[in-house]
């Protein structure tokens, strides 16, 4: 079985198309748009066509266009690499038209390795089929089926790959990078934090994180705001109650959050629709600085991976505690902070101790923010 190890590129490209998939699976990569469908699968079966999604459709998000500048040139390394591994033929950039000044870089730099294509400045872009047939625009050939018919006289809606595509968004492709070359499995998620009284901030949160304390760090008062807020796992359109009332329950980073959206209680998420939030300056890392962690060992389609670890253990940020399970889908599930496991149930890991003390990552999280 390939390993989660460093390796440079020609080491990458040398990798088997199988070794390639396990690596994603025992990762833990999933897809990190929101979708959460298991990434090695998808890879199983590879097409021609390498989509990458950089809609990032959700009014006021920036994470995904913030990796894109601060990982410019591992963006890079990965489409050669993945061309080799996967015998891709095209890697297309499905970028919106109000973004075009943003990958201009991507425009200036394409040298055959991908090509960009700007797509209208509409939400239904997040989704793959829109997507793509907006990238393809005319070729209808090239468009995914309504359905397809099967041996067994059955019909099933059409995939991506029934056209000769996969899907994959920026921040799945990261991960992939990220395993790939630097052996570092998922245990971080970007996400921001925003709301139409709350400036946005990018953090690289460990999975797990407490929505609660993520909304502190980012500047809310959560004692005086108790019982006036909901927090949104999501942007205003696609998302889940995260916290219906601040102060009376939690959620928790997945895998699949890419934003928490503090509204006033009682108002619809979709009155933010018109949002306007400001380019951060950069993201914040929240790595070592959170006081406790729930990590699922499974997911939305995920088989509960089997636990390696027992209550009361000590464990350390990037240890494996989950090995994926052979029936199903299912992925490797890695510890995202140091600490001690204070509770194992209903395959949850909690691990609590070993971030540094709230008030003291509040306070180096503003000192970031104003730099």
């Amino acid at each position: 079985m390939a390993e989660l190890e460093q390796r440079n590129l020609d080491e990458v490209k040398a990798l088997s198309r199988d070794e390639a998939v396990e690596i994603m699976r025992q990762a833990g990569i999933v897809g990190a748009g929101g979708g959460g469908f298991p990434t090695y699968f998808k890879w199983k079966n590879p097409q021609p066509n390498l989509i990458v999604n950089c809609t990032e459709s959700e009014p006021g998000y920036w994470a995904d266009k913030m990796l894109h500048k601060e990982y410019f040139d591992e963006f890079l390394e990965l489409f050669d690499a993945m061309k080799t591994i996967f015998g891709i033929e095209n890697v297309i950039m499905g970028v919106h038209f109000k973004d075009e000044e943003w990958f201009s870089r991507y425009d200036e730099n394409t040298d055959g390795l991908y090509e960009v294509v700007h797509v209208p400045d509409k939400y239904s872009m997040g989704e793959e089929k829109t997507l793509i047939k907006n990238i393809f625009n005319d070729d209808k050939g090239k468009w995914v089926p309504r359905r397809v018919e099967l041996p067994d006289g059955n019909r099933r809606p059409g995939l991506p790959l029934d056209a000769g595509h996969i899907v994959n968004n920026s921040e799945t492709l990261l991960n992939i990078y990220n395993a790939f070359f630097l052996g570092k499995p998922v245990t971080t998620k970007y996400l921001q934090v925003f709301g139409p009284d709350l400036e946005l901030v990018v953090f690289e949160a460990p999975l797990g994180a407490s929505a609660t304390e993520l909304v502190g760090l980012a500047g809310v008062d959560v004692d005086a705001e108790a019982g006036n807020l909901s927090v949104i796992d999501g942007g205003p359109y696609l998302n889940e109650m995260g916290i219906e009332s601040l102060g009376e329950g939690d959620a928790y980073v997945r895998r699949t959050t890419n934003g928490f959206l503090v509204i006033p209680k009682g108002v619809a998420s979709k009155e933010y629709a018109s949002i306007k939030t400001r380019r951060p300056e950069d993201i914040t890392s929240l790595v070592s600085k959170v006081s406790g962690v729930s990590i699922p060992l499974g997911g939305r389609f995920l088989k509960p991976a089997t636990a390696l670890v027992s209550e009361g253990d000590e464990v350390s940020f990037e240890q494996k505690i989950g090995e994926p399970v052979d029936e199903g889908f299912s992925i490797g599930v890695w510890s995202s902070m140091d600490g001690a496991i204070s509770s194992l149930e209903e395959d949850i890991v909690q691990i609590s101790g070993g971030g540094m003390p709230i008030e003291e990552a509040e306070a180096e999280t503003e000192a970031e923010a104003t730099r």
